[in-house]
C-alpha cells in the first residue's frame, strides 16, 4: 500500500493542506508520546495515519470470530455422509466409547439442523446491537465467544439429532452476534486512510473458514473425528477469551458511554505517533447530543483541554476513577508543545463543538425505526438505503447456489461423473477466490468503494448469463468457468465493501441500529435463498441464473446512481453531502467545451465510479 496520503472525498492535494493547515491551527497538538519526543513539523494529523500493527493485530484477533462463521457453514457443506446415519438401524450406528460414530438423522432432521444456523444467526444479529452498546464492543465479542465455545462442546458432544441441532443453533446465534459487532469494532479502531484494507478482513475470515472447514471435514472420514471437525471453532474462542481483553476498547463507543478518559486512552494507543486532535473532534461530532458546559473548558499546556470540556458529562462518583487514571497514564498522556496560554473563551470556541451543535440534556441512541424514518439528528435515509441494498444483494446474487454442494449447479454438472467432485469443486472455488481477495485488500483504498463494486456487480452479471447459456446449450466446461468467475468478482467488491461501507456513512449514534438492521436482513435472505434455490430448481433449473443475473444487473444500477463514495471520507463529510430522503448521487455528464474537446465527457465518465 502507498504511503502517500490519498485523496479526502474527492479534493485535491492544495485543498487537503488547506484543510489540515486550518485544522491545525483549530486545534491543539496532542500526540501519543512523550513531551520530550514531540517534533511539531514531525507528526501527522492521526486521519491521515498509516499502518498500525496494533490495529493489524487487533483485527486477525477478531477475525477470528468471522473464521468461526465460514467453518460453521462449511464443514456440513460436505460432512453429511460423515456425521448422519439415515437409517437408524444401520451399520454406520456403531459406538465408539459414549460417543456413537454415527448420529440417526432423517432426511428432514438434517437439513432442520443445517438450516438453523442461520435462523440462530437471525436471532443473534437481531441483539448485536444493543448488546455491544450496553457492554462494549470488545466486551460482546469476548461474551459471544463463551456462547459460542457452548456451541461447539454441544456439537462435538452429540448423540442424538436433537442434541446436535441445539448445538447449531446456539453457535447460530454466536455468528449472528459476531456479524453485526465484528464490523462495528474493526469499523470504529482503523485509520481513515486504511478502513477498506482492515474492513476486507471480515469476508477473507469467512473464505478462508469455508475452506479449512470444507477440508477438515472431507478428511475427518472415519470414527469420531468428525466431532473434533465440528468443535473446532471452540478453540477460536477460547484464543480471543485469552487474548482480547488485552485489547483497547473503541474509543467511540467510550465517548458515547461518557467514558471520557478511557476514550482518550485508547486512541492514543491506536494512533500512537500521530497528532490525534481533529479525529477526537470528529468522533465527538459523530455523536447525537453530549451535554458540554462550554463555560468550564480551560486549555493548560499539559492537559488536553476537549478532554476538559467533555469531562463535564462525567457523573461526579465517576471522576475519582478519572483521575486515578491519569496519573497512572504517564506513557500516554497527551501532550502539547509550541502553545501559549490562550483566552478561554477562544478555546472554548475552538476545541469543543458546543457552538456547533444544540446543547441538551442527555445523550440520545437511535434506533431502528427512528434511523429508518429520518427522525435522528442527521437524516439519513439515503445511507441506510443504500446499506441495506448492499447487503441484500449479496445473497440475491446466487452466490448460495454456487458454493454449497448439497445442491446447486457444480452439484447438477459434476455429481453424474463423480460423487465426490462436487464438494472437491467447492473447495477449489473458495480457495480461488483467496486471490480476488487479497486483489481487493490491494485496491480498495486506491480505486474506492464504488469502482470495485460496479466492477464486481457487472462481472457478476456477465458470468449469469454465461452459465445460463451453458446450462441452455452446453458445454459444461463453459458453465464452471463461469463459476469460477462470478465467485472471483464476488470477492472483487459485492461480497467484502457492504460489510465495512456501514461504519462510514453511519454515524455513531445509530451505528448499532443500522449493522442490527443490515446483518439481521442478510440472514433472513440467507434462510429466504435456502429455501427458494431448491424449488426454483425443480420447477425451471435453467431459469435460475437469469433470474440472479437480474438482480446482479439492478444492483450495478442502483450502486452506479446511489450510493457515494466514501473512501477516506470522514462520516461528517458523508453525511453532510448524503443526508435527507433518496437521491441521486452521479453528477450529470459535461457539455463539451469551447474548443470541442471531450476532456469534460471524459472526466465525467471517470465520475461514475467516483461521484
Amino acid at each position: 500500500m502507498s504511503s502517500e496520503p490519498a485523496a479526502v472525498c474527492g479534493k485535491d492535494s492544495g485543498e487537503q493542506s488547506a484543510l489540515h493547515k486550518q485544522s491545525r491551527t483549530m486545534y491543539p497538538r496532542v500526540f501519543a508520546v512523550d513531551l520530550h519526543d514531540v517534533d511539531g513539523d514531525r507528526f501527522q494529523d492521526s486521519r491521515q495515519a498509516g499502518f498500525s500493527w496494533y490495529v493489524l493485530t487487533t483485527t486477525l484477533l477478531v477475525s477470528l470470530s468471522v473464521i468461526s462463521i465460514g467453518w460453521s457453514f462449511g464443514v456440513v457443506n460436505i460432512s453429511k455422509s460423515i456425521i448422519c446415519q439415515i437409517s437408524p438401524l444401520g451399520p454406520g450406528n456403531t459406538h465408539s466409547g459414549e460417543f456413537p460414530n454415527r448420529i440417526p438423522f432423517s432426511n428432514s432432521a438434517w437439513t432442520i439442523a443445517v438450516g438453523i444456523l442461520a435462523v440462530g444467526g437471525f436471532l443473534g444479529a437481531l441483539v448485536s446491537g444493543a448488546i455491544s452498546d450496553s457492554i462494549g464492543r470488545r466486551n460482546a465479542l469476548v461474551v459471544n465467544n463463551g456462547l459460542c465455545l457452548a456451541g461447539s462442546v454441544l456439537m462435538g458432544t452429540a448423540t442424538t439429532a436433537v442434541h446436535f441441532t441445539l448445538g447449531r443453533f446456539v453457535i447460530g446465534i454466536a455468528c449472528g452476534v459476531a456479524s453485526g459487532v465484528a464490523n462495528t469494532y474493526v469499523g470504529e479502531i482503523a485509520p481513515l486512510k486504511w478502513h477498506g484494507f482492515y474492513g476486507s478482513f471480515f469476508q477473507l475470515s469467512i473464505v478462508i473458514g469455508l475452506l479449512f472447514g470444507q477440508l477438515a471435514a472431507m478428511h475427518a472420514t472415519g470414527g469420531t473425528g468428525w466431532r473434533i471437525v465440528v468443535a473446532f471453532p471452540g478453540v477460536f474462542s477460547l484464543i480471543q477469551i485469552a487474548l482480547l481483553p488485552l485489547r483497547v476498547e473503541s474509543p467511540r463507543y467510550l465517548l458515547k458511554a461518557h467514558h471520557i478518559n478511557e476514550a482518550r486512552h485508547a486512541l492514543l494507543t491506536l494512533r500512537r505517533g500521530y497528532d490525534v486532535a481533529a479525529e477526537w473532534q470528529e468522533s465527538l461530532l459523530s455523536l447525537d447530543v453530549v451535554e458540554i458546559n462550554a463555560s468550564n473548558v480551560r486549555y493548560h499546556s499539559d492537559q488536553w483541554s476537549a478532554t476538559a470540556a467533555a469531562a463535564s458529562a462525567v457523573p461526579a462518583n465517576d471522576q475519582a476513577d478519572a483521575n486515578a487514571l491519569d496519573k497512572n497514564d504517564s506513557k500516554l498522556t497527551m501532550k502539547t508543545k509550541g502553545h501559549k496560554a490562550v483566552d478561554d473563551n477562544v478555546a472554548a470556541s475552538s476545541l469543543t463543538f458546543a457552538e456547533n451543535m444544540p446543547v441538551e440534556r442527555a445523550t440520545h441512541v437511535s434506533g431502528v425505526w427512528q434511523t429508518l424514518c429520518g427522525r435522528t439528528r442527521d437524516d439519513l435515509r439515503h445511507l441506510m438505503a443504500c446499506c441495506i441494498v448492499l447487503m441484500v444483494l449479496q445473497q440475491l446474487s446466487g452466490i448460495s447456489a454456487i458454493l454449497f454442494s448439497d445442491s446447486g449447479v457444480v452439484r447438477d454438472i459434476l455429481d453424474p461423473f463423480s460423487p465426490l467432485s462436487a464438494p472437491w469443486t467447492c473447495v477449489v472455488v473458495c480457495g480461488t477466490s483467496l486471490p480476488a481477495i487479497f486483489l481487493c485488500l490491494a485496491c480498495v483504498d486506491r480505486l474506492g468503494r464504488r469502482a470495485l463494486l460496479l466492477g464486481s456487480l457487472g462481472g457478476m452479471s456477465v458470468c449469469c448469463v454465461l452459465i445460463s447459456a451453458g446450462l441452455f446449450y452446453g458445454p459444461n466446461s463453459m458453465v464452471m468457468a463461469a463459476v469460477f468467475l462470478c465467485y472471483f468478482a464476488f470477492n472483487m467488491g459485492a461480497g467484502i465493501v457492504p460489510w465495512f461501507i456501514i461504519s462510514e456513512v453511519i454515524p455513531s449514534y445509530s451505528l448499532s441500529a443500522a449493522t442490527t438492521l443490515c446483518c439481521s436482513l442478510y440472514w433472513v435472505m440467507s434462510i429466504a435463498i435456502g429455501l427458494m434455490v431448491p424449488l426454483i430448481e425443480n420447477i425451471v433449473p435453467q431459469w435460475l441464473f437469469v433470474i440472479f443475473g437480474c438482480f446482479t444487473l439492478a444492483g450495478f444500477l442502483l450502486v452506479m446512481l446511489f450510493v457515494p463514495e466514501t473512501m477516506n471520507c470522514p462520516i461528517t463529510e458523508v453525511v453532510k453531502k448524503h443526508s435527507g430522503n433518496i437521491h441521486v448521487v452521479v453528477k450529470p455528464y459535461r457539455r463539451l467545451n469551447a474548443s470541442g474537446s471531450i476532456g469534460g465527457t471524459s472526466r465525467s465518465l471517470l465520475e461514475l465510479f467516483k461521484c
